[in-house]
């Protein structure tokens, strides 16, 4: 369990908005099921998230003062936990940093606090961070894994990957179970730079140059 930091960073009022439509919108116009409505939308604060995400272990992410659930499924944490295998082995025989799972809090540069179902953080990056590491640090992961779920929307997508871009990300990848692909991102723009396919190789770039996983390996195994 994470530890609270003594002086929580200050987070500016949520926007205001004329109708419901707009405020969706604003949320990536995501499913109304999945709006947190206890704290009341606007006023939940970081506090509140890390109790749903610690003690209630319920993944939500916060936004403009709006707790907001991650969709949940059987098999797309198979998918982001088969990847951070592979990931973590590579990482920690290198020293090259840290790779956190779907509850690893990161706070945006807009305030807003993501959970990136897989991220890795360089060490170098890490080591700049505030001692003690606050429970929510503010800096965007190098490498930034969304796996996709059905309620997921484009919208919401195109916004995660505006904020992880703007926060320090380099590299993301847009994992779709659907399809067996996954959409690589270099960086804030409405199109992937490719689309590796399930018998392809995914590498890590620039980021983690040498990392190679077969993208078929992290699937779940198709039902016969």
């Amino acid at each position: 369990m994470t530890t609270a930091s003594t002086q929580p960073a200050r987070v500016a009022a949520p926007p205001k908005y004329d109708n419901g439509a707009e405020w969706l919108h604003a949320l990536g116009d995501i499913p109304l099921e999945r709006v947190v409505f206890n704290p009341w939308p606007g006023t939940a604060t970081e506090k509140d998230l890390l109790e749903f995400v610690e003690r209630d272990k319920r993944l939500v992410e916060l936004i403009d003062g709006t707790l907001v659930e991650k969709p949940v499924g059987h098999e797309e944490p198979q998918i982001a936990m088969m990847l951070g295998y592979f990931l973590v082995g590579w990482v920690r025989s290198r020293q090259l940093g840290a790779v956190t799972g779907e509850a690893g809090t990161l706070r945006m540069k807009r305030g807003r606090i993501r959970l990136p179902d897989v991220a890795f953080v360089s060490a170098e990056r890490l080591a700049a961070l505030p001692k003690p590491r606050p429970s929510v640090p503010a800096i965007g992961p190098d490498l930034a894994v969304e796996v996709l779920s059905e309620s997921n929307t484009r919208s919401e997508i195109a916004q995660k990957l505006s904020e992880y871009f703007e926060s320090g990300t380099r590299l993301a990848w847009i994992i779709d179970p659907a399809t067996r692909t996954a959409a690589v991102y270099e960086g804030p723009t409405d199109q992937p730079s490719r689309v590796v396919r399930e018998h392809e190789m995914l590498d890590g770039g620039a980021v983690l140059p040498g990392f190679a996983v077969l993208l078929s390996d992290i699937f779940v195994a198709p039902e016969s």
